[in-house]
Formats: structure tokens, C-alpha cells, sequence
């Protein structure tokens, strides 16, 4: 194992529990430590991308790619107007798409199943009742028609990281990986709308 193989995930782990911590508690002071800590974390993932493992080359462009648009994404967020937060959904989805690339390449078995019964579950639940009337009531069709784009590239990453459970035991971790971003991500859009 290469010396940044190791050290960056570790790093990424620091770096986001520091973000966590920023993120836990409405203090003014706090958001200028987000503000580092935040892209900090995804820059460390874009390391991580780069170096862990052996993937094949179009899988470890894929996941760098996707990473990338990760922080892009973190990076947009952190403003709170529609524009930003258009920008970050954007990279943020074609990030998903990248990363749902990456695992098709590794392998895709019935597995996929769980992932969409899990989307299911998520989607079906305050999605398409609070959601998405929230996000038109502020954006206008504009803007629910991004939320209906995100979640459903969400919902194909989610299912493509689930379909290569079974192609070793790490793959196991995309799949769980998977489902916790996009449990974030729908506890963020229901805050939001």
C-alpha cells in the first residue's frame, strides 16, 4: 500500500468530522471553519480517488471525475442563492453519473434490486408530497424539474452501486455508501423545500 493511499482517507475522516462539528451548531464562528473544512474534505477525496486501490484506468478516471464534481458541487453550496444551489445540484448529478460509469464498469448483478427498493423507499417517502411541491413554490417548474433530474440520477447511482455488490467485498461499501448519500441528500432537499 502506497503512503497516500493511507494517509488521505485518514485525513478525509478528520476533515470531515471537523466539518461535522462546524455544521452541528448555528454559531456564526463555526461557518468559517465549514468553509475550509468542507472542500478540505472533498479534496482529500479527490486524493483518495486518485491513489487507493487497483481499480481499472476507466474506473479510476470515473471515480476521480465524479469526486471532482463532488467538490465542485461543495464548493457551490456553500452559498445560499438559486444559482449556486443549480450549480451544485448539476455537478452533483453528473458527478452521480460519473460514479454510476465507474461501477458498471466493475460488474453489475442482481444486486441492483436492493438499490432500487431502497430509492423506492426514500422517494416514496415526502418526495413527491413535500419535496417537490416545495421546490416549485420556489423555483417554479425550473427548479422542480431539477430535483425530479437529480433524484432520478441518484436513484440510477444508487442502484448501479448496489448491482456491483456482488462483484467483491468492497463493493459491499458502495452500496452503503451510496444510500447514505442519498439519505443525505433527501434529508437536505426536505429541509430545504
Amino acid at each position: 500500500m502506497n503512503t497516500g493511499a493511507a494517509i488521505l482517507p485518514a485525513a478525509a475522516a478528520a476533515a470531515a468530522l471537523v466539518d461535522w462539528w462546524a455544521v452541528a451548531a448555528p454559531d456564526a464562528s463555526r461557518r468559517q471553519v465549514e468553509v475550509l473544512a468542507k472542500p478540505l474534505t472533498m479534496a482529500l477525496l479527490v486524493g483518495v480517488a486518485a491513489v487507493a486501490g487497483e481499480p481499472d484506468a476507466g474506473v479510476r478516471v470515473a471515480l476521480v471525475v465524479g469526486a471532482v464534481l463532488g467538490l465542485v458541487g461543495d464548493v457551490a453550496l456553500l452559498g445560499d442563492s438559486e444559482s449556486r444551489f443549480l450549480v451544485g445540484l448539476g455537478a452533483f448529478a453528473l458527478g452521480h453519473l460519473a460514479y454510476g460509469a465507474a461501477a458498471v464498469q466493475v460488474g453489475f448483478t442482481a444486486w441492483a434490486l436492493v438499490g432500487a427498493a431502497c430509492m423506492a423507499a426514500l422517494l416514496g417517502f415526502r418526495f413527491v408530497t413535500r419535496i417537490l411541491p416545495g421546490a416549485r413554490r420556489m423555483g417554479g417548474p425550473v427548479l422542480a424539474g431539477a430535483v425530479v433530474f437529480y433524484g432520478t440520477v441518484i436513484s440510477l447511482m444508487v442502484i448501479t452501486a448496489w448491482g456491483m455488490a456482488g462483484a467483491g467485498d468492497s463493493a459491499w461499501l458502495a452500496g452503503g455508501g451510496a444510500i447514505l448519500f442519498a439519505g443525505s441528500d433527501w434529508v437536505l432537499g426536505h429541509n430545504r423545500f
